[in-house]
């Protein structure tokens, strides 16, 4: 009933804030006040079934519920000034909350208690979380918790949110804008679309970038645990659900502001979609496997349908089910309805920025995995690895599921269990290690691969593993957490004074801002990071060569530079003089000037 309270205090939050210009401790206060009210009479009526008479559970539940306000306002107070609002009572709600809860009931609602054991039949009684419940809900919270205690990171993930922000600046929902008048032709738009709406509804912060990924990523758990509910069982699908969210991959990806996330939430609909319509031979399913492939062409593109379709048509040819497939999926209608999903974005962005298919098409899907070292990529530069590469990648990616797996396999090799494990009697477990390896596969011949090209199959990987987990419970929790509470560390050590995040320029810009004035900006040469963008937006240019800088260093006024240490170590000493370090952070240092001609 918690919730409900919390969705009262959180509107009159941003409505204060947002609508009336409320201080945000203030605003804060006001909606704990509203939210308490409501929870008292839920969890009077509800939660707990009370039976006591107001006079005895109202005082008591006030104390609590006027203890929760002070540490909510405490926390605020405190969280306010270095972070967003919403983030921070998101923090601050979640510690109240645990406090609301226990301490009515051990003390407001106990002797309802035995009562409510008595009548469990009417539905009332507490009950305790399933474990694996707990754990998804503690991994999600740590998720959510971390999501701004750090800053986005350079050049992936700052590139994809600032154009987003240029996206909610100019209004331009077509085409996305690597800068102001220079398309981004590297990937669909669906992903910059929900982080620009995140941003327009949350702000323009770390927080909001990073919400709509754990969107997907509770819509990918979502799919998956009814996939799994729906094969085998409620606990099959809890634990599918464990080995999903605590792979390393998916739960970095999970808060990571990136295409990947997207489409790996098309591909499990489709593919889930498609086996849920072999097995229950109703045709709502199947047009939910062209819905997965409509959405994972509007997040990266046709690799959706090649993924999903290797692995269709490798269980397909080695099942022989060929003839059950073409009647029950609805081929025709599905493919129409995939087409009106993405196909008109995809004619409006040539016509708006005429090119984009052959860049697209032919560069980003062949020429990108076809070539070592591709020349030709716009927004960076090919990835050149040793072919076969991603099967490490996948190894770390899964850490710790795929080495549980391994164990499994190499457990199950002699003998005759060998054959059972892949000829199981409806093809599911093929199908599960299918879908695993089909991102694998396809991209063991790239020259141009990174981890997250895996991401799509660890769906496949939790289905298959899932189920060992299930009946083997003895180091599961430790398995769970190891990567969720490794991660929380990291950011805890980051938080620490003088840590800094060497792949962001976040501790430049402020240390700029505390600096600068209101109309000076912040000079880059040769280089300049899309976080710096995203953090001073209108505030940074670039210089493009050292004649430049020198003709800047000429002007009668007091300017910012930033250099990595290369380009320092290749001025002239007149130039170096003229310089006067203000911020060191990593690699990249942080100048202040005043040139007098």
């Amino acid at each position: 009933m918690g919730v409900v309270g919390t969705l009262v205090h959180y509107s009159i939050l941003y409505a204060l804030v947002e609508f009336e210009a409320f201080n945000p401790v203030i605003a804060s206060g006001w909606g704990a006040l509203a939210g308490l009210a409501v929870n008292y009479v839920l969890n009077f009526k509800l939660t707990f079934n009370s039976s006591q008479p107001h006079t005895q559970t109202l005082p008591k539940f006030t104390l609590i519920a006027l203890i929760g306000m002070g540490i909510n306002l405490a926390l605020m107070q405190i969280l306010v000034p270095r972070l967003f609002y919403l983030y921070a009572q998101l923090m601050a709600t979640a510690l109240v909350l645990l406090w609301n809860f226990f301490a009515n009931l051990f003390w407001t609602f106990a002797i309802d208690q035995p009562r409510l054991k008595r009548n469990a039949d009417l539905g009332f009684s507490i009950r305790t979380p399933h474990p694996s419940l707990a754990l998804i809900f503690l991994i999600l919270f740590i998720r959510i918790a971390t999501l701004g205690l750090y800053p986005l990171y350079d050049p992936s993930e700052s590139r994809y949110a600032e154009m987003a922000r240029k996206m909610l600046e100019t209004q331009n929902w077509v085409t996305p804008m690597i800068d102001y008048g220079v398309p981004f032709w590297g990937k669909p738009p669906l992903t910059i679309w929900l982080t620009s709406l995140s941003m327009e509804i949350v702000g323009v912060n770390d927080f909001a970038a990073r919400l709509p990924s754990v969107f997907l990523s509770i819509g990918i758990a979502w799919v998956l645990f009814h996939l799994a509910h729906l094969q085998r069982s409620v606990d099959y699908a809890r634990s599918t659900l464990l080995v999903l969210a605590s792979s390393v991959l998916f739960f970095v990806m999970s808060g990571t502001v990136a295409m990947d996330q997207c489409m790996t939430f098309g591909v499990t609909l489709a593919l889930s979609g498609f086996w849920l319509a072999l097995r229950h031979r109703e045709s709502l399913w199947g047009y939910v496997f062209f819905v997965g492939l409509g959405i994972g062409m509007m997040a990266k593109g046709p690799i959706t349908i090649v993924i999903s379709g290797l692995t269709i048509g490798m269980w397909t040819a080695i099942t022989g089910r060929w003839n059950e497939i073409w009647h029950r999926i609805p081929w025709i209608k599905g493919t129409l309805i995939m087409l009106v999903i993405s196909a008109p974005w995809y004619w409006l962005a040539e016509q708006r920025t005429p090119g984009f298919w052959e860049y697209f098409f032919i560069g980003e899907h062949w020429k990108r995995f076809t070539e070592s070292g591709w020349k030709g990529d716009l927004y960076g530069v090919g990835r050149e690895h040793a072919r076969g590469m991603i099967w490490l990648y996948w190894l770390a990616a899964g850490f710790p599921w795929t080495l549980v797996l391994l164990k499994k396999l190499i457990n199950t090799m002699p003998g005759k269990a060998t054959k059972t494990f892949f000829q199981d009697s409806d093809g599911w477990q093929l199908y599960c290690l299918l879908w695993m390896l089909s991102p694998v596969l396809f991209f063991t011949l790239s020259a141009n691969v990174i981890w997250t090209y895996v991401l799509p199959g660890l769906p496949g990987l939790a289905l298959l593993v899932a189920g060992w987990v299930e009946q083997s419970k003895k180091y599961r929790a430790a398995l769970t957490m190891c990567v969720p509470v490794s991660f929380f560390a990291l950011v805890l050590i980051y938080q620490l004074p003088d840590v800094e995040f060497y792949k962001s320029q976040k501790h430049i810009a402020d240390a700029f801002l505390r600096e600068s004035g209101p109309d000076e900006q912040l000079i880059y040469i040769s280089e300049r990071p899309f976080s710096a963008q995203f953090y001073l937006p209108g505030k940074t240019l670039e210089l493009t060569n050292f004649d430049a800088l020198q003709q800047s260093l000429r002007q009668a006024n007091r300017h910012f530079y930033v250099l990595n240490q290369q380009l320092f170590d290749m001025l002239s000493d007149a130039m170096k003089q003229q310089l006067k370090p203000v911020k060191i952070a990593g690699r990249y240092t942080l100048f202040e000037t005043v040139s007098a001609n």
